[in-house]
């Protein structure tokens, strides 16, 4: 006998399916489930997070839940900005500015990025949307000695663009290290995720010129939201 949990899931991903429920549309809320199914909001919330783990619906704090749109596709050996990726895929890209500050930084950032003792990293924590969904959240890592004023800079901007036009810096190379992992706290928290909700995560160090390095990234994609895609040439 199929558990109460399972034929709500099921109803609602048939519903998803079918297109009766259509991208961005809102879910009934909790209350109107359990009164639909004669269930509780444990039971209800179950459902909800089966179908939250199988991409299909995605929270929004305060607001409740909602079908997933399309995923971005992504190939990581490319080096298209957000922006440029968003607007070829027909999705409207925004980037909000966390916090901005000039720190020692962690230890391997400022291994990787190669600075000196005395000198300073600037930290940006920013968070990305599409069509108004938060789908990443980023903390960037650069060298203050290499990018002068960067912090009076607008950082809500590709960031890319930013150090060809301001700093003369052309990213040449990039080595992403792609695994699953998880989210908590501030970043659970502005991706609408509970704690330890699964990510895609995402280091990534770019260089400039003869294998410079200029940029120390962590990223936390919500795993819904993204979908590699790499094109090999044989």
């Amino acid at each position: 006998m199929q558990s109460a949990s399972l034929e709500i899931r099921d109803h609602l991903s048939s519903q998803i399916r079918s297109g009766k429920l259509g991208i961005n549309d809102r879910l009934p809320s909790e209350r109107e489930l359990v009164e639909q199914f004669n269930s509780t909001r444990i039971t209800v919330r179950d459902a909800l997070s089966k179908l939250e783990s199988e991409g299909l619906i995605y929270r929004s704090n305060r607001r409740g839940w909602f079908v997933t749109p399309s995923r971005l596709e992504y190939d990581p050996s490319s080096r298209v900005n957000f922006y440029m990726l968003a607007e070829q895929q027909n999705k409207e890209p925004n980037t909000e500015l966390v916090s901005k500050r000039c720190i020692k930084g962690p230890a391997k950032a400022r291994e990787v990025l190669q600075v000196k003792d005395n000198e300073k990293l600037v930290e940006l924590v920013r968070l990305r949307s599409l069509d108004d969904r938060p789908v990443l959240y980023e903390i960037i890592y650069l060298s203050a000695a290499r990018f002068p004023g960067i912090e009076k800079k607008d950082l809500e901007a590709s960031l890319t663009t930013l150090m060809q036009d301001d700093y003369n810096v052309a990213i040449t190379y990039e080595d992403n290290r792609i695994r699953v992992s998880a989210v908590y706290d501030q970043v659970a928290e502005s991706l609408s995720h509970i704690n330890g909700a699964p990510c895609l995560g995402v280091e990534r160090i770019r260089y400039e010129g003869d294998r410079v390095p200029v940029e120390y990234d962590q990223e936390f994609w919500v795993h819904s939201a993204i979908e590699l895609r790499a094109f090999c040439i044989s």
